[in-house]
């Protein structure tokens, strides 16, 4: 499976919306969405089997209450909508990781309004995360989170053979097959 790191806790939410209006983010989601499929779609060729499930690692280190004002609840209420809506059953599993009490709070009360198999899907990991990740087989550059990834990096090392590979936000495999689309779409 793709493993996609979001760190949800580092966004700066007053300065996304001064720069973005809320459709322009959504299209943005869509597109990442998009990147994943495309991803999958060449490993599937590569491995000789379907794939089409993402692992998400949410990192909510430094989320503070700009992530509870209305603006930033639309905006995930919108992304839920869109992603559930056009890519479902996608999500092979969900871990959140460095959330603070409120978002174990917050997960205590709404999983229990969720189907059970989609709340079987999420994991709230406290600091024993990377024991979790080695049992389940998510790899993150050897178990550390990359300090810091812009996409003007991301652009450029998938340009540069492969040094995103040693970042660990995606892995190896998928990174070879979606070069390997790129060129096929030249």
């Amino acid at each position: 499976h793709i493993v996609e790191l979001m760190r949800l806790g580092r966004l700066k939410v007053s300065r996304l919306f001064k720069s973005f209006e809320l459709d322009a983010i959504i299209k943005q989601v869509t597109y990442a969405a998009e990147a994943k499929r495309a991803c999958n779609i060449a490993n599937c060729g590569a491995l000789g089997k379907r794939t089409y499930k993402t692992v998400v690692v949410i990192d909510c280190q430094g989320l503070n209450s700009d992530h509870l004002g209305k603006e930033f609840r639309v905006l995930m209420k919108k992304t839920a909508e869109v992603l559930s809506g056009h890519y479902p059953e996608t999500m092979h599993k969900t871990y959140i990781i460095n959330g603070p009490l409120i978002v174990r709070a917050a997960w205590n009360v709404s999983r229990h309004m969720m189907h059970p198999i989609s709340a079987a899907k999420f994991s709230i990991l406290g600091s024993d995360w990377k024991k979790v990740f080695d049992r389940d087989g998510v790899v993150l550059d050897g178990n550390a989170l990359p300090a810091s990834i812009s996409w003007s990096e991301a652009v450029g090392e998938l340009a540069d053979g492969g040094a995103a590979r040693r970042r660990g936000w995606a892995p190896p495999a998928d990174l070879a097959n979606l070069a390997a689309l790129a060129a096929v779409a030249e």
